[in-house]
């Protein structure tokens, strides 16, 4: 079992890596067509809007993340059956959220309480419809299978860069250029949840799943919801908060960094996001030199690609991203060590983290993560008048190292003894 696991882990990760190769490769064409095509206050909108994407997986409050925790296990022992109330139960708990979110949003607004932009509405809406289709994606990862879900993701990447040339071309504003990458997320995690449905007709859902199901589901998702909330949160806000601090050219700016640095990490982010599944499996059957094994080889592997990637960026990060753009948005050397620190710090956890969850430590994670974000928000809020774009953009990486890695490590240590001790 320990070789098939390890095969599928590399496929996976080989799979996610390339994929998200490919998503820089456009990136390169996509920054820069849209800031010329919309000058620098309508490109620093329509980052801030496009950033909320990272909102995607949160939204979703933790019902894929539960379908990754549960259903190698229920997989691994041959309790198929379970494994379709599982992918039920989440099918039907995203569903009734985004609808119940659809109309609690639509009242809202039409009483007047609330206004958005038509980018940031358009933002909303796709995010909202997106929670049921966002499922797919992990029920490939679920299975082992990570590949396909990369398959699918790589659909989305190359449907956002043909939309916004396309859009460009034509003399698209801000608003078509939002839709055209929100559009692109919908029709591919909709093919993504097609497939997985149709390819595995065995946990195809039937019904409605049993009760006890349903709440161990939902009760896995609301954990996971609020660990993802609280460790997005010492960033996801950061182009909004440049925006209404800074003013537009800072959130051009910021949305330049934060672009290069979720790619980044995205980037090691699907390299370690295998490891999930792999220790879940590996923990049903008791395979726990495995556990330890992958453990410190992705923990190296996860450090070792980082630094390379971050001294990229300090040695070569300004004249690249200036030739890119074609256009100076004066990002110094100052905000290259902040982006190279953000990479390096921001990833130390990454491994961790997936074991932790994989043995459902969930708690620690929420409170760790949680400390971190308010530490993070009153230090961007007190840094970002006197040091502008870099000192928001500094505060995660000082944080995730000083409080954040620290914490996790020592809960890791904690669980591995747990584990040795069964």
């Amino acid at each position: 079992m320990a070789k098939p696991r390890a095969h599928r882990l590399l496929f996976a990760s080989v799979a996610g890596v390339a994929q998200r190769l490919a998503q820089v490769l456009a990136s390169l064409v996509i920054l820069p067509l849209a800031l010329h095509g919309l000058g620098v206050a309508g490109f620093g909108v329509w980052g801030a809007a496009t950033s909320l994407l990272s909102l995607a997986g949160m939204l979703s409050f933790g019902l894929g993340a539960a379908l990754v925790a549960l259903l190698p296990r229920a997989l691994a022992v041959g309790a198929h059956e379970d494994g379709r109330a599982q992918i039920a139960a989440a099918l039907f708990g995203g569903a009734a959220l985004a609808a119940g979110v659809l109309v609690g949003g639509g009242v809202v607004l039409l009483g007047g309480w609330a206004r958005l932009s038509p980018p940031f509405l358009i933002a909303a809406v796709a995010l909202i419809v997106n929670i049921p289709l966002s499922i797919g994606p992990d029920i490939w990862f679920g299975l082992q299978k990570g590949h396909v879900a990369a398959l699918w993701a790589l659909v989305q990447t190359v449907l956002g860069l043909a939309g916004l040339v396309a859009g460009v071309g034509l003399g698209a504003g801000v608003v078509a250029l939002v839709a055209v990458f929100y559009g692109a997320l919908l029709l591919a995690n909709a093919g993504c949840l097609a497939h997985v449905l149709l390819a595995h007709r065995h946990l195809r859902p039937s019904g409605l799943p049993p009760r006890a199901v349903l709440g161990a589901v939902f009760g896995k998702s609301g954990l996971f919801s609020l660990a993802t909330a609280a460790a997005m949160g010492i960033w996801v806000f950061d182009n909004i908060m440049a925006l209404s601090w800074l003013g537009p050219a800072a959130s051009a700016q910021m949305a330049v960094a934060l672009r290069v640095c979720t790619t980044a990490t995205g980037l090691l982010w699907v390299f370690t996001q295998p490891f999930w599944p792999g220790f879940a499996d590996a923990l049903a059957v008791g395979d726990h030199g495995w556990v330890r094994k992958m453990l410190w080889r992705g923990l190296a592997a996860t450090l070792g690609l980082s630094v390379g990637g971050a001294l990229l960026i300090v040695l070569f990060g300004r004249p690249v991203l200036i030739f890119w753009l074609h256009s100076d948005l004066h990002l110094g050397m100052a905000m290259m060590w902040a982006m190279a620190g953000w990479i390096v710090a921001l990833t130390l956890t990454n491994v961790p983290g997936v074991l932790l969850s994989a043995a459902h430590r969930i708690w620690p994670q929420i409170w760790v993560y949680g400390v971190a974000a308010l530490l993070g928000f009153g230090a961007k809020y007190l840094l970002a008048p006197r040091f502008g774009v870099v000192g928001v953009l500094a505060v995660a990486p000082v944080v995730w190292v000083l409080w954040t890695a620290p914490m996790l490590g020592w809960f890791t240590l904690r669980t591995l003894r747990r584990m040795d001790e069964n």
